[in-house]
């Protein structure tokens, strides 16, 4: 494992906050717009570039180095890898939906770890301002779709 203090691992960890505003910005933009296609392939090319990273300078391509704190975290972080990868190959519907589950299960993942790993809790103010804007927005819009369909069951003021 690389240092942590390495050159290699600060971009390692750069690239993943990068991706997580990435894909933050192109989850709240598409739900009211159409899907930001260019930004998105580029945003998930930075993410694969992150994960392939983190294989390489953090695990060496270790898999029980990847395990070592548990199955659970390796994998959600990589069905979210590969459902950010499928997203990109996809109609646009299956495409949204596809990001929003991938925006869920980072945000877990990524709110998980900024507060027990040093190595990413310079990040904990950016992680919680994303996880609160995306989070905040697919509320807010599948809260004013469910408003929508289901008038009688929503009292109103």
């Amino acid at each position: 494992m690389v240092g942590e203090g390495t050159t290699a691992i600060f971009i390692t960890f750069l690239l993943a906050i990068i991706g997580y505003v990435g894909l933050t910005t192109v989850v709240v933009r598409s739900l009211r717009h159409p899907m930001p296609w260019t930004l998105w392939r580029g945003v998930a090319l930075v993410i694969v570039v992150h994960v392939a990273m983190v294989w390489v300078f953090r695990f060496h391509g270790d898999f029980s180095l990847a395990v070592r704190n548990g199955y659970a975290g390796f994998i959600m972080f990589h069905a979210a890898l590969l459902i950010i990868i499928v997203s990109t190959l996809v109609r646009e519907r299956m495409a949204r939906r596809l990001v929003q589950v991938a925006f869920v299960i980072v945000t877990m993942g990524a709110l998980g770890a900024s507060f027990l790993y040093e190595v990413v809790a310079v990040y904990r103010i950016p992680v919680i301002l994303c996880a609160v804007v995306g989070g905040g927005s697919l509320l807010w819009y599948y809260g004013k779709q469910f408003r929508a369909r289901a008038p009688g069951w929503v009292s109103r003021p």
